[in-house]
């Protein structure tokens, strides 16, 4: 720890150098050195648009309105058009369409939004271009199309391969439609392929669990999403939930299922960088690693949010006012709010902590110190002593940590307004 005397800190903290704390520490000083936080942002285009509502999702998603898809990219470019003034001198590095299903829309849709992306932000610096595509919904021929329109990244929800549980989830794909997808997706051209796939789904046995991470990392891809299924309010699953219909796992099981995962995906080259996500060497997300480390995005979209650094807005969760907005000449923004430092901190802890290489306490936190942080977090630094890790300036979770970095975020949080804590598919600041 520097120079600090090692015989003034809290007793019961390891300070030494673990392997994995260790490495982590260094590759995060390399990381701000190579790109420094203040000079990147992502942008977020989301596409409400889908064949079929999932019963457990709450991101704002429509089915059945293809008969306004047009008039939707064209509010889209408007919305773009009118962000010239939000620009500054950000660095535009990734773009991500989620939604929805964004591959539902043409490749002369994107080729529009790219368009409008283009001439007001400016695409020539974008390292990662990521689309969403569901199972089933993304024939080749398209997915070629969008390869060669600059599209670089692919997420593929299978979220499992288990017909009956597929079923259940309310996804229209059979798990044919996965492997199917996925080699179509190799063909097309894509080298970087993320899929997202659930546990603790009710009827999901640790068993079926392993079968799906074996069939999953024989296929190959680059990037792992792996997510515990969350009862969200106003879903259909928590209607059925509340009504006695559904019975969700144990805790107990939740924890074996996350373990499991935690132990295998690794020894087949899949380190795990976030909570929920693991990736081959080089193929983090970039774009949500903008969001775990509160750095700058720009939302395009209804239910879309975007941050400046300070300021946080969201646009109106209503398509067809989003609609009516936009071509009446109006902003699509339904609020905003500026963060005072204390917020800031506080979010950084919520998201950061999420990451194996943690948060620094000095550039990420504001502390003059290290010793100025121990100062202030003495108590909590040794009540989560078997939890927390602390080498040099990094903050980071044990991986016994990891199973309640809610609840230590929470406990570190400063006074003042406290971020939502949210276990969501992309993180919470994407959509809300």
């Amino acid at each position: 720890m520097g120079d600090q005397d090692s015989s003034n800190l809290p007793v019961g903290i390891d300070y030494q150098s673990r392997s994995d704390a260790a490495r982590a520490a260094v590759e995060e000083k390399n990381s701000r050195a190579n790109s420094p936080v203040a000079s990147t942002a992502g942008i977020y285009i989301h596409v409400p648009f889908c064949r079929a509502k999932c019963l457990y999702c709450d991101f704002y998603s429509l089915a059945e309105r293809d008969d306004v898809v047009d008039r939707f990219v064209n509010c889209i470019t408007e919305e773009i058009h009118g962000a010239a003034g939000q620009v500054r001198d950000r660095r535009f590095d990734t773009l991500y369409i989620g939604g929805g299903t964004p591959s539902l829309l043409t490749p002369g849709h994107l080729e529009s939004i790219m368009n409008a992306l283009q001439k007001v932000l400016g695409l020539n610096r974008i390292v990662e271009f990521t689309l969403e595509a569901n199972p089933g919904e993304a024939p080749e021929e398209k997915l070629r199309a969008f390869r060669d329109l600059g599209v670089n990244r692919l997420s593929l929800g299978f979220q499992s391969f288990d017909a009956g549980l597929l079923k259940f989830l309310g996804r229209l794909h059979d798990p044919r439609d996965c492997s199917r997808t996925f080699e179509a997706a190799r063909r097309a051209g894509f080298d970087n392929i993320s899929v997202d796939i659930l546990f603790n789904v009710p009827g999901q046995t640790l068993q079926c669990w392993q079968s799906d991470l074996a069939a999953l990392v024989e296929l190959g891809p680059e990037h792992i999403s792996a997510y515990s299924l969350t009862v969200e309010r106003g879903t259909p699953l928590d209607d059925m939930v509340a009504a006695g219909q559904v019975c969700m796992p144990a805790e107990e099981v939740d924890t074996a299922l996350y373990a499991w995962t935690r132990q295998y995906l690794p020894g087949w080259g899949y380190h795990a960088y976030e909570i929920s996500n693991y990736a081959r060497n080089g193929r983090a997300c970039r774009h949500n690693l903008h969001y775990w480390r509160g750095e700058p995005y720009l939302g395009f979209g209804p239910a879309a949010h975007g941050f400046d650094g300070t300021r946080r807005w969201w646009n109106v969760r209503d398509l067809d006012k989003y609609l009516k907005l936009i071509e009446g000449g109006d902003s699509p923004v339904a609020g905003g709010e500026e963060l005072n430092i204390i917020q800031l901190r506080n979010e950084k802890l919520a998201l950061g902590l999420r990451l194996s290489r943690g948060i620094s306490v000095t550039v990420d936190l504001g502390y003059e110190s290290v010793a100025d942080f121990i100062s202030k977090y003495e108590g909590q630094l040794e009540s989560w002593a078997d939890h927390l890790v602390l080498v040099g300036e990094q903050l980071s979770l044990t991986e016994q940590g990891t199973l309640l970095a809610d609840t230590i975020a929470a406990d570190l949080f400063l006074e003042g307004r406290k971020p939502a804590l949210h276990r969501k598919r992309r993180p919470p600041a994407a959509l809300l």
